[in-house]
């Protein structure tokens, strides 16, 4: 792939730099201080689904791969552990800190839901720390990852995703892969109701075979589900009706997030069945990667999805880019937004695709180029007139 945009990045020093990968514990500090003295998260938002995107836009793709030896060497630096450990405990000082801050001021329901939308974003970011932490070994990282799903309500993702969708992803199989010419609003049932059967069927066959029973004090989903009860309830007791709404509704903003991200991820994408229920091994053409730099910075390298799943046990500071996988038209930042306008993310990705399949490497024609450009002005617009209204008020 042709890296043709500005360059002003030293791709070998940030390939051992920790330092970028500080951008959401800097959103969150951010937000916060906007929310403190102006009442206001609609400027981060500007930040997040326009500044981000036209920056992605004009700085040089993120395509430099470590070699192998580089890979061991990142593996080994814990430097890259901390901005993971830093962002879990953020998002949890963050909600308590909001909910607060909303139940002992007088805001405008306009800026009140900007906060809460805000809040939920951060914590969907924060559901991919958890997904880092999961895919680890060590005691520490899967703690972490699971307190950061509970606060989401969604704990189960980490035994579907591990356990599930790794080994369907790209089959009919999969509730978390998404067909091509399904809109997100129908995917979006599928894919939630789906993942919760699939935790659970594969908690029960894993109870059964161990213990000669489902319904055991081993079962995690049992605990998993009880845990969705007991949670909301506890925002009730210290915060009260509205503050448990508040919470719920950074819930449902997360969980919607976190599902887009996967609608996107693997759109139309298949693997042949090679016999009646077999299909092939995953391999890198299966999943939707986007090398765009700061969005890939502010995602942990999330965009490098389809070394994940080749390699789904590699540190995020480890993933690396191919020319053999499809490509997203942008980031994951526009193409989220993208997903919810379905008759122009169809125009856009099934051209993509058929781009993809025809020439088995990445052609972004330049009139997909340009109708990514005018969506992405398009939400500039948008998101400028909500921020500036914000101010106005």
């Amino acid at each position: 792939m042709i890296n043709s945009k500005i360059k002003i990045f030293n791709d070998d020093s940030l390939l051992f730099s920790s330092y970028q990968y500080y951008t959401v514990p800097f959103l969150y500090t951010m937000a916060m201080i906007l929310i403190s003295y102006f009442e206001n998260a609609w400027i981060a938002i500007w930040i997040v689904y326009t500044l981000i995107p036209f920056l992605d836009e004009f700085f040089s793709l993120d395509l430099r791969n470590p070699t192998k030896d580089e890979q061991m060497k990142l593996e080994s630096e814990m430097k890259f552990k901390l901005p993971l450990y830093v962002c879990v405990i953020f998002d949890w000082i963050s909600l308590v800190w909001m909910i607060n801050f909303l139940l002992n001021n007088e805001i405008q329901l306009f800026n009140k839901l900007g906060i809460i939308f805000l809040c939920g974003n951060l914590a969907a970011s924060n559901i991919n720390i958890a997904h880092e932490l999961f895919h680890k070994d060590n005691l520490l990282d899967k703690l972490l990852g699971t307190v950061t799903l509970a606060r989401n309500l969604y704990t189960h993702f980490a035994i579907e995703h591990l356990h599930g969708h790794h080994r369907h992803v790209a089959t009919p199989k999969d509730p978390a892969s998404s067909l091509k010419g399904q809109k997100i609003w129908h995917f979006l049932p599928q894919t939630i109701i789906g993942s919760y059967l699939s935790a659970w069927n594969y908690e029960a066959d894993l109870m059964q075979k161990k213990y000669g029973s489902v319904i055991r004090i081993q079962n995690r989903m049992i605990w998993y589900t009880i845990s969705y009860f007991i949670i909301p309830c506890i925002f009730y007791y210290y915060f009260g009706f509205l503050g448990c709404a508040y919470f719920l509704g950074t819930v449902i903003n997360s969980v919607v997030y976190l599902e887009t991200i996967n609608y996107i991820e693997h759109y139309g994408l298949s693997r042949k069945e090679i016999e009646p229920g077999k299909y092939e091994k995953v391999d890198i053409r299966h999943s939707w990667n986007a090398p765009h730099r700061l969005s890939n910075y502010l995602l942990f390298k999330l965009q490098r999805h389809s070394d994940h799943h080749e390699n789904p046990y590699k540190s995020y500071q480890t993933l690396c880019s191919y020319d053999e996988s499809p490509q997203l038209p942008h980031g994951y930042t526009v193409c989220i937004l993208l997903a919810w306008v379905p008759n122009l993310w169809f125009e856009i990705m099934d051209l993509q695709l058929k781009n993809w399949e025809q020439h088995k490497k990445n052609v972004t024609s330049e009139q997909v180029h340009q109708k990514m450009l005018n969506f992405i002005f398009k939400i500039g617009i948008v998101t400028t007139t909500l921020a500036t209204a914000s101010i106005a008020l």
